[in-house]
């Protein structure tokens, strides 16, 4: 839609105009609206806006502000200073500032417990190898639950694996 103020630019902006009390919807082009907001005869005046996504408000920035600079009772360091080194000065800066930690964490490494390393070897040996050791811990949590049947199946795919790493001149005899 063309701005219908200076019928030259794409009217991005939508804002709802009052006028003894009838709704009227209206769309401006960004330059259009600066200069209606300049223009002080026009009485065109903007009620507050909720904040806009992905900005934060101005309670939000001050509230960040006051909580950033809160410090540890044990060593004194202060929470802008953990966030922005990401080293702390005592083990009770960990209880403190807990939340702050958890969030930085989770937000950097996507988890906060640790997984461990895995090899990345991927060949043939090495998958077979963890699917047989799967597959006998399966097997005694079947047997525990006394479903014969299941087990069943589960020797008959232990011993198909076993004879493959066999074959393959990798298996234990």
């Amino acid at each position: 839609m063309i701005c219908p103020k200076c019928n030259n630019r794409l009217a991005t902006i939508r804002y709802a105009e009052v006028v003894d009390g009838v709704v009227t919807e209206r769309y401006l082009c960004p330059d259009c609206l600066a200069r209606m907001q300049q223009d002080s005869a026009a009485g065109f005046e903007l009620s507050s806006a909720a904040p806009a996504a992905g900005r934060p408000s101005a309670a939000d920035v001050a509230e960040d502000a006051v909580r950033t600079q809160r410090a540890c009772p044990g060593c004194g360091v202060l929470l802008s200073q953990v966030l922005e080194t990401g080293k702390v000065g005592c083990a009770r800066c960990y209880e403190t500032f807990a939340s702050e930690i958890d969030d930085r964490l989770e937000s950097l490494h996507h988890a906060l417990h640790h997984k461990g390393k895995a090899l990345r070897v991927d060949d043939a040996k090495s998958r077979l190898m963890a699917d047989l050791q799967t597959k006998r811990g399966l097997l005694r949590s079947v047997l525990r639950a006394e479903k014969y049947e299941d087990a069943a199946r589960l020797r008959d795919e232990i011993k198909h694996l076993e004879s493959a790493l066999y074959s393959a001149g990798t298996g234990r005899e």
